[in-house]
């Protein structure tokens, strides 16, 4: 969707994540060798990624950090069962949303997004005065809307709208039909749209 990362202002993942796939597959074959160095090298072409996932579903940089540590942790030990019916990153992808989301699970709270991740706190160095001041104040207007949508709503929303991976990808991560995927999306950005009205903001979601 075009625009609507850049209305949103969180961290979406780059377009290099989809990386080579030979380069990954090899090296996660080296991981269920036991190739603790091979890690590393997939933190190298990943965690980045990793990190802007974990930030956009806790909300906490410290959390994020964390989460990211934990997440190739779990890379390690459960190299042995991918098996590549899917891209190496559509399963580290699938990893690192299920680590995020049981973990607020088990804390029973809902995350509410960083302001690191909302709109106008990257460069406002370069843009003047009144922009900066609204930019922030839409920045704070999407963080209490996507902090009072539903785990499972904000977790498929972000995947589309901001993270713009296909219907297909996100449903190898969340384990659901592509069917499934498309009725709870609908539904998510209903209730984004719902929210933002509310909040009088035209944030631009795709209605499709």
């Amino acid at each position: 969707m075009d625009g609507v990362c850049d209305n949103l202002g969180l961290l979406s993942w780059p377009r290099a994540f989809v990386t080579d796939d030979q380069q990954a597959f090899e090296t996660l074959q080296r991981c269920q060798q036991g190739d603790v160095e091979a890690l590393g090298v997939l933190f190298e072409l990943f965690g980045d990624q990793v990190y802007r996932q974990c930030l956009n579903v806790l909300g906490v940089p410290a959390d994020a950090e964390d989460a990211t540590q934990e997440v190739f942790l779990r890379v390690f030990a459960k190299a042995g069962t991918f098996v590549g019916r899917s891209r190496v990153s559509t399963w580290i992808h699938r990893l690192t949303v299920n680590f995020c989301l049981n973990l607020l699970k088990s804390r029973k709270r809902r995350a509410m997004p960083s302001l690191d991740a909302m709109p106008g706190l990257g460069p406002l160095e370069h843009v003047d005065g009144s922009q900066a001041v609204e930019r922030r104040e839409t920045a704070d207007k999407v963080r209490q809307i996507l902090a009072q949508m539903p785990e499972e709503a904000r977790t498929i929303f972000l995947l589309r709208e901001v993270e713009e991976l296909s219907y297909r990808d996100i449903a190898e991560i969340l384990d659901l039909p592509q069917g499934t995927v498309m009725s709870r999306l609908s539904r998510a950005r209903d209730k984004f749209r719902q929210l933002a009205a509310g909040a009088a903001i035209d944030l631009g979601v795709n209605r499709k």
